[in-house]
């Protein structure tokens, strides 16, 4: 007989911060300050083996919404109680248990790992009336019971699907007062700009109300202008938005990490800051396309596939995120505010800026979860009719006059309905702007939406101010200091311009474009030569100072006026 075998399960365990009362120990099972005993027949004595070295029970099971179950598990250590949640599967599984918390303290070693697998599976099954199954929910956000969770056990217990979403979670908390938000948002009543980045988390709740899609607001402009204060300031309604917190995503990322953070929420807003951080332009593009899907991309092999979310996506940075995608339809899912958040009124821009984001850093979390308790009421009888119905008059309101508009114009009464009602309900501590403020920063004419073109306005500026710098066959003079940017030309008798790729691509960079990203609406539009024979095709070979440079060879009439006083020499 073992050592371990003849210890004795005595003094009965009574606390009850373990578990509700009156729950029972299964049939041959003691549980005592020493650890849980299993008595067993050894010859021919009835003899008490240790099954766990602590005090050790479940404590509750989670459902999540498709019906998945984690377990709670909980001990004593040292006379404190902890517990842990794992899955399901993970409890069913001894040695699994113990290499998953072992590092928690569970107090199993891997030789009784299959005595503790069946003493937890005996213990619910004759305490299934009294061990509580609660809602466990695997966003923030909307749940299907129709409760909204803002932040850990506010009201559900959260359970993120991936490790990489747990710093985010934890970033949504309440910490400091409400008045001391408010107090700091109030320096952005002078500045609507700003309050765009506030008003879109604030929409976030409504999008599953009034039935909107995702979308993206896309705040973007010159540096030092407080595009990231101002998405902070947002976002400290919900979350730490401090650097020290995960409570802003970074735009240095990869689709599926992307995807993993917007699962995170249905129903609250997503902040990606600074656009210059983009790695891939084509992740963007992607994003842009997958953000009002409500959901990630398919994929098999056992990778996450279709992660569901609803959300508002707040960018920042010096460059639009429109400059990323050649998807010319990317426009009706963004709006684009290009005004600088804080104005430009030097010492007083800048001071109510730190205002507000020193404000916002000490004092989070506070605000949202009062709106949705205020949003939550409004909905109590026939309140959602009436808020849609409200949605579609702001929508009507906000149509403007160009197509693109109209059909921004959803989004932008999820602004404005969020700007009303927060007023209203005592959260945002200023009335909403005036009509002709949401025109004259949402009322964009179409040709504003062009991606390709607006491009080529950079360089048809940047060929007229720097024609010296074009190689002529006809000039004798020197290269210039910085050499050459491309030549001019003619095709067919009319006179045109051939750029170096990457001369090319630095000026498209420093208007905040992308040269990958709008070469694709060039040649759709016909505004580059094409030659079959090069590889790419719109690269190229011409002469250049005595040598052949494969160059960017534009159309005639896109860059160069036909009017214009050019070189005779033919194309070669």
């Amino acid at each position: 007989m073992t050592e371990e075998s003849t210890e004795q399960a005595t003094e009965e365990w009574t606390d009850n911060r373990l578990v509700p009362e009156g729950v029972r120990m299964p049939a041959g099972y003691r549980i005592s300050y020493s650890g849980v005993w299993v008595e067993k027949q050894v010859g021919k004595e009835m003899v008490n083996v240790r099954v766990a070295w602590a005090p050790l029970v479940i404590k509750a099971v989670y459902v999540d919404p498709i019906g998945d179950q984690a377990v709670e598990l909980a001990w004593v250590d040292r006379g404190q109680v902890v517990t842990r949640t794992v899955q399901r599967s993970v409890v069913r599984r001894g040695r699994i248990l113990v290499a998953t918390l072992g590092d928690a303290g569970l107090p199993v070693i891997e030789s009784d790992a299959k005595l503790a697998e069946r003493y937890l599976a005996a213990f619910e099954s004759i305490n299934q009336g009294k061990i509580p199954r609660v809602h466990l929910a695997r966003q923030l956000g909307w749940q299907k019971d129709g409760t909204f969770v803002t932040a850990q056990d506010t009201p559900h217990k959260v359970e993120v699907k991936y490790d990489e979403q747990k710093p985010a979670l934890a970033a949504h908390e309440p910490v400091g007062t409400f008045a001391g938000w408010q107090a700091a948002i109030k320096r952005m009543e002078s500045y609507p700009a700003a309050q765009m980045a506030l008003y879109a988390c604030l929409a976030a709740p409504l999008l599953q109300i009034v039935g909107v899609n995702s979308f993206a607001v896309d705040i973007c402009g010159r540096s030092t202008r407080g595009k990231t204060t101002a998405a902070a300031g947002g976002m400290s309604a919900w979350a730490d938005p401090s650097e020290k917190a995960d409570g802003l995503y970074s735009w240095r990322t990869t689709m599926l990490a992307a995807e993993k953070r917007l699962n995170l929420v249905n129903g609250l807003p997503v902040v990606f800051d600074e656009t210059k951080l983009v790695q891939n332009p084509e992740m963007v593009h992607g994003l842009l396309y997958a953000i009002p899907k409500n959901h990630g991309a398919a994929r098999g092999g056992g990778w996450p596939s279709g992660l569901p979310w609803r959300t508002v996506v707040v960018s920042t940075g010096e460059q639009s995120v429109l400059t990323f995608t050649t998807d010319q339809g990317a426009g009706a899912r963004v709006l684009s505010v290009k005004e600088a958040p804080f104005g430009t009124d030097g010492p007083e821009s800048a001071a109510a800026a730190i205002e507000v984001r020193d404000g916002t850093a000490e004092n989070y979390g506070t605000a949202g979860p009062r709106y949705i308790e205020k949003l939550l009421d409004a909905l109590a009888g026939d309140g959602k009719r009436k808020l849609v119905a409200r949605h579609k008059e702001l929508t009507e309101a906000h149509r403007y006059d160009s197509d693109m508009s109209a059909r921004r114009a959803p989004f932008v009464a999820c602004l404005a309905l969020a700007a009303e009602l927060s007023y209203q309900w005592g959260i945002v501590p200023f009335s909403p702007p005036e009509m002709g403020v949401w025109r004259r920063l949402f009322a964009m004419t179409d040709q504003t939406d062009n991606r390709g073109e607006m491009a080529l306005d950079v360089v048809r500026e940047y060929v007229a101010s720097h024609g010296s710098e074009l190689w002529s066959p006809h000039t004798e003079e020197k290269a210039p200091f910085s050499g050459w940017i491309g030549r001019d030309l003619q095709i067919d008798g009319v006179p045109t311009v051939a750029l170096l790729p990457q001369r090319l691509r630095e000026v498209l960079q420093r208007a905040n474009y992308d040269l990958d990203a709008v070469l694709p609406s060039w040649l759709e539009a016909d505004a580059l030569v094409k030659n079959e024979k090069s590889r790419p095709a719109y690269l190229i070979p011409k002469k250049l100072d005595g040598r052949l440079a494969r160059m960017v060879v534009f159309a005639p009439g896109q860059i160069v006026s036909t009017e214009a006083d050019q070189a005779t020499e033919s194309d070669g």
